[in-house]
């Protein structure tokens, strides 16, 4: 597989460069000693720019992983080398340990699922760690062994390799995170962030963008995602690629579809016809264009059109191209609206949409069951925002 090269990473970060966030591979070079960089599963991304006029489905969409096998892949997690081989785990030996600290590991090595006790000796070697990076790991890799769907705790292991470490090892520890709670819409948030700060490829980071919406894009609460990658498109001035991803969100009854369908009338508004189509969009229009220009006989003759004319014809004609682009785009609103109705009851009763440790209350528990009683009864349940 050919690996993206990222100008912002200095050459000593090659193998951060080479990674491929399409597929969470990592190239063997990036496979060392004491760390096991896990793919997330292999969701196929899709280029923006080729949205089809359609607008065929892109999100929830994973790609077949009966096949796969890659360096660095995790196997029931479990890294191994090119030759299949574990790779070796890291050796926490040297870490010095304070009387408190070793404490908290007499207690968390008697009961592993005492979790005030992890999060006590957390706080405890982050005060006392400094910038010893192998104590930050030992305590961190044992805890998300025992709670890997803490996404935050992940975000603040990530912190703590970028900040003592590098890009490599943020994006082994990220790698491992979306593996460990795949439909977090806050962990994909918080690593294409990371993305956004360390490369200035923009297909770089939509593919790690597009990677996170193939799992999370349709969730209710997807927004601050989704809206994390308008402001990026919006930071380049790629307005269709914008357009394309206001569309997509049209199709999805997430949180706040009122904002993002105005947004798309200012969009279309603001900027040219021509500007907020993609490639493929601009084709369709424009043979839909020609169409129009020819004779009853199927011939176009040019001369039967007042060249004087030509602009004011071409300006009508986008006019109401537009005029059909927001209204087909309003359908999907107002399809998406109309299925949010029967769901937004489910939804806000939801106190608790991410792990934690204590079990949920009655009341919380009989609205799970009954939105998954709905859910099941419905026809597509890969459209449903779960």
């Amino acid at each position: 597989m050919e690996q993206d090269q990222s100008p912002a990473v200095d050459s000593a970060d090659s193998g951060a460069a080479a990674f491929d966030f399409a597929t969470g591979n990592a190239p063997s070079s990036a496979v060392t000693s004491g760390s096991a960089v896990a793919p997330d599963g292999g969701a196929q991304a899709a280029d923006t720019s080729a949205y089809q006029a359609e607008h065929t489905e892109l999100n929830g969409t994973t790609g077949d992983m009966s096949n796969y096998q890659s360096a660095g892949a995790a196997e029931n997690g479990t890294a191994v080398t090119e030759i299949g081989e574990p790779v070796p785990e890291p050796s926490y030996e040297e870490a010095v340990l304070s009387a408190e600290e070793a404490r908290l590991w007499s207690v968390v090595t008697a009961n592993c699922l005492d979790f005030n006790a992890w999060t006590t000796l957390i706080e405890e070697t982050e005060k006392n760690a400094e910038n010893d990076i192998l104590k930050i790991r030992k305590v961190y890799d044992s805890f998300l062994t025992e709670f890997p769907l803490c996404f935050g705790y992940w975000k603040k292991y990530a912190d703590h390799e970028a900040r003592l470490d590098g890009v490599n090892k943020v994006i082994e520890v990220y790698e491992r995170a979306v593996l460990a709670v795949t439909y977090s819409v806050d962990i994909w948030y918080n690593y294409c962030q990371f993305a956004i700060s360390t490369y200035d490829d923009p297909d770089i980071v939509r593919r790690l963008f597009e990677r996170g919406l193939a799992y999370v894009g349709t969730d209710y609460r997807s927004n601050i995602l989704w809206d994390e990658y308008i402001k990026y498109e919006e930071s380049l001035e790629a307005w269709s690629h914008l357009a394309v991803i206001y569309t997509r969100v049209l199709e999805h009854p997430i949180q706040q579809l009122d904002r993002y369908f105005n947004c798309l009338k200012e969009l279309a508004s603001k900027h040219s016809f021509s500007e907020i189509l993609t490639a493929e969009e601009a084709s369709v229009y424009v043979v839909t264009s020609e169409t129009s220009a020819q004779a009853p006989d199927g011939d176009t003759h040019p001369d039967d059109i007042d060249k004087a004319g030509q602009p004011e014809l071409s300006s009508l004609a986008d006019a109401e191209n537009l005029a059909k682009y927001v209204s087909m785009r309003e359908e999907m609103y107002k399809k998406a609206k109309e299925y949010e109705s029967e769901i937004i009851g489910f939804e806000l009763a939801i106190r608790r949409p991410y792990f934690h440790v204590k079990p949920l209350d009655n009341p919380e528990l009989e609205n799970w069951h009954s939105y998954l009683d709905f859910i099941e009864k419905e026809e597509d349940i890969n459209k449903l925002p779960l």
